[in-house]
């Protein structure tokens, strides 16, 4: 094996010198000799060393060239990252100004219109030739006109204190079930002439629902979601009710109208949005309620949230912090007290009238028993409760309902549960109605309009 060691020449310089020792076989003397040989290997070691030298300086600067280029890599990363913002930022403002552009000529429209009606329609009452019936027409017209451009400004003022943090929260006693039965009332006259049900559900009793909140605001922001599901809903329904959950209550309103893509969920809260802006043109508006309900919702610590899908509805959440204005624990003590005075009893109305379920409800309220009540809309819905609920004890049945009519669901029920009272109401009382009634299994019967006396003598007559 070959090896290398120093040698010194003559002169006194240091040289390599490769040693390789071999054993010989000498055939002539028949013996095995060792012959070393002695090579001068000092340029091929100075050309290694040279190469191992220029190697380390190649690894060193591989090395500082790999570290330029990860430094380079990650500055055009930074690079292409900010132009991905910068990108989104002209997106963003690209789309702002389209949308203030938009809203611009929206709040055009949206004021012109209704000034077109106040001033032309103001015009035309200085006509020497104007009966008065068509006087009182033009005048409603103006009347509503000017309502239309109060909302207008109402709407911009209340965007501009929102943006300005100029908005105070105003915290009072407020019975969250008369606020609601105030929406209904409003919004079911125009429910009803785009031929839309408009339902109401309360999740808590008279007391309980009286709460420590803003109640302008949440009127509004309630007022601005049923508006918005009523502008965009064209046949079905709208349901408005509520839950306590824990230390919240959560509002809804659901409808049965063309939905929002799951893509424009989060945008339609956004100022001057609006999602189909086809339809939106049809419909009319600025785009801003559901950004004020969105703002409002959280100045008074509560959020707003959505579930939708195009085409088949959405369902609008107002989440709300519970703070009751009734003590929980007197309650508590009053209903432990009469216990055992108070019997609770199960009653079915039926009745396609919201309102009118709302009258009975509330007229019973007051009712010396505790009452659970059961909505049945139709005479099928009335004839499914019925089988699904064995504890129903009475039966408020309207005689004239849709799908299937008090008539026909009451001599259902007859033959079904026997032993179950049943209380025709009907708006119409001649004889033959009542007689019509009675054949058909009916225990007894009511007129409409419906007094709080006769009704609670009536339901104290059969209740056992």
């Amino acid at each position: 094996m070959p090896y290398e060691v120093d040698g010194i020449k003559k002169d006194g310089s240091i040289f390599t010198v490769e040693n390789e020792a071999r054993n010989i076989f000498d055939e002539k003397n028949n013996e095995e000799i060792r012959v070393t040989a002695f090579r001068d290997v000092s340029k091929r070691r100075k050309a290694e060393d040279d190469l191992k030298t220029q190697n380390e300086e190649y690894a060193a600067l591989n090395e500082e060239f790999t570290a330029q280029n990860e430094e380079l890599s990650e500055n055009y990363k930074e690079i292409q990252e900010t132009n991905k913002e910068l990108a989104l930022a002209k997106e963003k403002a690209e789309e702002s100004n389209r949308l203030k552009t938009e809203f611009l000529n929206n709040m055009s429209h949206e004021i012109r219109t209704p000034l077109n009606g106040i001033i032309g329609f103001s015009n035309l009452l200085n006509k020497a030739s104007l009966n008065d019936e068509k006087k009182k027409n033009y005048i409603n017209i103006i009347n509503n006109s000017g309502l239309q451009l109060l909302r207008v400004i109402d709407d911009i003022l209340e965007i501009s204190k929102l943006e300005t943090k100029q908005v105070k929260i105003v915290k009072t006693k407020v019975n969250l079930n008369d606020i609601l039965l105030n929406l209904f009332s409003i919004f079911d006259i125009k429910a009803k002439e785009k031929n839309i049900r408009l339902f109401l559900k309360k999740g808590l009793s008279d007391n309980q629902s009286i709460i420590y909140i803003d109640e302008s605001k949440l009127f509004k922001i309630l007022s601005n979601i049923i508006e918005n599901s009523l502008k965009f809903t064209n046949s079905g329904f709208i349901e408005i009710g509520y839950k306590k959950i824990e230390n919240s209550i959560e509002i809804y309103v659901k409808d049965t109208g063309i939905g929002i893509n799951i893509n424009n969920q989060e945008i339609i809260f956004e100022h001057f949005s609006q999602e189909e802006k086809e339809i939106s043109q049809k419909v009319g508006g600025l785009g801003l309620g559901l950004s004020i309900a969105k703002e409002n919702a959280e100045l008074i610590g509560g959020k707003i949230t959505l579930i939708s899908e195009k085409s088949k509805g959405s369902t609008f959440f107002i989440t709300i912090p519970y703070q009751p204005a009734y003590d929980a624990n007197t309650e508590t003590i009053s209903t432990e007290k009469s216990l055992n005075k108070k019997k609770e009893y199960t009653i079915l109305i039926a009745e396609d009238e919201e309102v009118n379920y709302i009258y009975i409800e509330t007229l019973l309220e007051e009712f010396e028993h505790k009452i659970n009540f059961i909505h049945a809309k139709n005479g099928i819905e009335a004839i499914d409760f019925c089988k699904k609920s064995p504890n129903i004890n009475l039966i408020l049945m309207d005689i004239k309902m849709p799908v299937l009519n008090g008539y026909k669901a009451a001599k259902e029920i007859r033959n079904l549960y026997p032993e179950i009272p049943i209380i025709a109401q009907n708006a119409y009382s001649t004889s033959d109605e009542k007689n019509k009634a009675l054949k058909s299994g009916c225990d007894d019967f009511i007129s409409k309009p419906i007094s709080e006396k006769a009704l609670i003598n009536m339901i104290n007559k059969h209740l056992k």
